[in-house]
């Protein structure tokens, strides 16, 4: 098979080597026996003639032709390359340093290893052969269904090639190929295998060991669950979860290895709160598994200690689901049992969005694919944007996967993302481990794009009590309550208290008032007049994202209640004007602190975003800003003028701030002429250099050309004293907080420190270096 350019383009994109002797051919799939007087061919011809005998693997890809008819040649050639470079690396670490080994890339799909098996038992071979086979399958599978979304399946074979004096090594080679395709085509009879005995002697022993994954919840910035992720023994081809997984699928012991591995995730989790989750990989075959009994599993968690609120199963969606409606059926039943769903590798599988839609998880998770570079990659983080949004409409929390760097951490607690998990912040481990980091703040007061105020009240907070009732209760008990007593304007139907539905008085009201509704409705269940699908949301989910879901519904349930629960668990409901009138007040205090001219948080927002961060912990710069000369200017040049000039500087400080800083950045004016800024320390003296030179550059636009030209102004100090005074200059002091910190002794380093830098002439920035007393200061002063 020839490649074009564009094939090749792919082939050098991946690293693949071609100018190795020892390398495969890129894009020219030829058979072994072809090349006749290689190096190679002349090595298998000196080991036949030593020993008489060696060993082959053959693995071949399931319907090559079809897919290289379908896909193209550059595709199948670039997988035919992946499969070649990969079966040669996990051949060579199978094999060690053997004196003979080859690893050869025939025609139709076919990949042969060769080697040296006179030390070898020749009933190692089947178990060799379907090690690699596993182990291959799942080294390219992810990639394969990233590019073409179709898994890659592999069949193998294998023989001895024996040389007789009537036989070229040619036709030796040909007659054990024969031998090996004959039995890759009728497949392996794996029960015949000693590899089947050891898998089952892993699944009974059992040798399996479970190692845990925290989920952190970025907005409480605690565990908010972990992940029970199966091992193999080290000292076995099953070490891989992925190829014990895989071959457990295909000897159907899929549904007994599963088991397992969650008794022992249940056995070895100890003690989770009662709001913490446990996360469990199951496959959807699983789950319409007869031998799948919600009853054992139920009665397994209550032995350790466990709630079904606790569970979550993680549906991955790197296997499709044949049988959906069976599928979706069982899961329904489980989660009428109290258990918790989530997708999991979404971006990286089968059907992306319309198994979301059928499902309706309570947690997406998405692949790593996709939080890789999210930092820098703006395709990927307007698309988890749009996923942020999504899973806000519909209820469902979202799980970032795989964050391995700080700055991949705070874009997404940036973006809104819900919940995460990766290396950097704690590795699979067991016992459960403690991860140790620091999540960013949260962005500042005010959005700075957008100029909105946040609020980041929990909807939980605003909550009321309401009436509940059972699905099996007629109308005119509903009636009679809503009718007696104090006002009821809604009810919500419960089921093992998990709400189903909600009954709104004026909805009951208007079908009861239509022609015949009262003979048609009365003595029926609530069930034929309720809502079915009523806004329901977590109560930790802010006010404004309730706000706006609720005003997403159709017109007619805008002013319905929204339904609070609490891992899934009725708690009580919150109505539309009380929401919105939380909303108003939180928007007139948060005015109330804004300045009025420059438009930055005032005094109010600037003590409680200090307050917090220093209760955080996390090093701090807080940066003090002030103007040399102000007064001076303001009266000789009238208010108004004097107003440009704090709006040029408000202008500066946040140019800089977005310039050199980060996304949780904060600037607030106190008033007049005095600022406040709060940054990561490693950025604070950049920033203070910004500041500094570009408003000792423009602040000469504000005056006269004569007062410019003098470079001083004659005018008035406070004291009425006439004189020269310089030009407006600003003055910073930088204040290092290194860990947890009071508010007071804060501000009060911070007025000493810009109490020093207004006795230094000219436009400049001071740092405190003190430590244990010690007192040393870094001036920069470019007037």
């Amino acid at each position: 098979m020839l490649m074009n350019a564009a094939g090749a383009e792919i082939n050098e994109i991946a690293g693949i080597n071609t100018s190795n002797e020892e390398a495969f051919h890129v894009g020219e799939a030829h058979h072994f026996t072809s090349q006749i007087r290689t190096p190679k061919h002349e090595r298998l011809n000196g080991l036949l003639a030593e020993c008489g005998t060696a060993g082959l693997l053959l693995l071949n890809i399931k319907d090559f032709f079809a897919f290289q008819k379908v896909y193209g040649e550059d595709l199948s050639g670039y997988i035919l390359n992946r499969v070649a470079n990969t079966l040669e690396k996990l051949a060579r670490e199978t094999f060690g340093r053997l004196d003979f080994l080859l690893v050869e890339k025939l025609d139709d799909g076919d990949f042969a290893v060769l080697f040296d098996n006179r030390s070898m038992d020749v009933s190692a071979l089947p178990d060799l052969a379907v090690s690699l086979q596993f182990s291959v399958q799942n080294s390219v599978t992810k990639e394969m269904v990233q590019l073409t979304g179709q898994r890659l399946f592999l069949r193998s074979g294998y023989a001895c090639i024996r040389r007789h004096d009537a036989l070229s090594v040619e036709q030796a080679f040909y007659n054990a190929l024969c031998d090996a395709r004959e039995i890759s085509k009728g497949r392996l009879n794996l029960s015949l295998l000693g590899l089947l005995d050891e898998f089952r002697s892993i699944l009974h022993t059992p040798r399996l060991s479970v190692v845990y994954q925290p989920i952190v919840d970025f907005k409480a910035r605690n565990v908010f669950g972990w992940e029970s992720l199966a091992r193999g023994p080290l000292d076995s081809h099953f070490r891989s979860p992925l190829v014990l997984f895989d071959f457990a699928e295909e000897v159907g012991s899929l549904f007994e290895l599963e088991k397992t591995c969650r008794e022992i995730a249940f056995r070895d989790v100890g003690r989770i709160l009662p709001n913490q989750k446990l996360f469990l990989n199951i496959h959807p075959r699983t789950l319409t598994d007869p031998q799948f009994s919600p009853g054992e599993t139920l009665k397994l968690i209550k032995d350790y200690g466990l709630n079904p609120e606790n569970i979550v199963f993680e549906i991955t969606e790197r296997h499709s689901i044949a049988e959906f409606t069976l599928f979706h059926r069982t899961l329904d039943h489980y989660r009428k049992q109290g258990y918790l769903v989530a997708i999991d590798d979404v971006g990286a599988g089968f059907s992306g969005l319309s198994s979301i839609a059928e499902i309706r998880p309570d947690f997406i998770k998405v692949d790593m694919t996709l939080i890789r570079g999210i930092d820098t990659n703006p395709v990927k983080r307007a698309l988890l944007e749009t996923l942020v949004s999504f899973c806000e409409r519909i209820g469902s929390g979202l799980i970032a996967e795989g964050i391995e760097t700080e700055t991949e951490l705070s874009s997404l607690v940036s973006m809104g993302v819900h919940y995460g998990q990766g290396y950097y912040l704690a590795r699979p481990d067991f016992p459960k481990p403690s991860p140790s980091f620091v999540i960013p703040a949260d962005v500042a007061f005010r959005n700075r794009q957008q100029g909105e105020w946040k609020c980041s009240i929990p909807v939980q907070e605003l909550m009321e009590e309401a009436p509940e009732i059972d699905p099996a209760a007629e109308v005119k008990e509903i009636r009679e309550l809503l009718e007696t007593g104090q006002p009821i304007s809604g009810i919500v139907v419960v089921v093992n208290r998990q709400p189903v539905g909600l009954v709104m008085s004026h909805h009951l009201n208007r079908k009861l008032g239509a022609h015949f509704g009262v003979a048609l409705y009365f003595r029926r269940s609530i069930k034929h007049v309720m809502d079915a699908s009523p806004l329901v949301v977590e109560g930790n989910t802010p006010v404004e994202v309730v706000a706006k879901m609720a005003m997403n519904r159709e017109s007619f349930k805008i002013y319905d209640h929204i339904i609070v629960v609490r891992n899934g668990i009725y708690s009580g409901v919150v109505s539309v004007q009380r929401m919105l009138d939380a909303l108003a007040r939180v928007q007139v205090e948060m005015a109330k602190g804004a300045n009025p001219l420059t438009g930055l948080p005032g005094n109010v927002a600037i003590e409680r975003e200090i307050s917090r961060r220093c209760e955080v912990g996390k090093p701090i710069s807080l940066i003090y800003v002030d103007l040399d000369y102000f007064k001076v200017y303001n009266d000789l040049y009238g208010f108004e003028d004097g107003d440009r000039v704090l709006l040029l500087l408000s202008q500066i400080l946040t140019w800089a701030l977005k310039r050199h800083g980060s996304n949780d950045d904060f600037a607030g004016h106190i008033g007049g002429d005095d600022f406040v800024l709060i940054t990561h320390p490693e950025c604070s003296e950049r920033m203070a250099i910004a500041i500094v030179r570009c408003f000792k550059r423009l602040i000469v636009r504000c005056y006269k050309s004569e007062d410019r030209e003098r470079g001083h102004v004659i005018g008035k100090d406070r004291k009425g004293n006439e004189g020269q005074f310089p030009l407006v200059s600003v003055s910073l002091a930088i204040v290092d907080c290194d860990g947890k910190s009071d508010f007071d002794r804060v501000g009060r380093r911070a007025a000493e420190m810009k109490r020093y830098a207004k006795t230094i002439p000219g436009n400049k920035f001071v740092r405190d270096r003190r430590s244990c007393g010690a007192k040393s200061h870094l001036c920069e002063n470019p007037h």
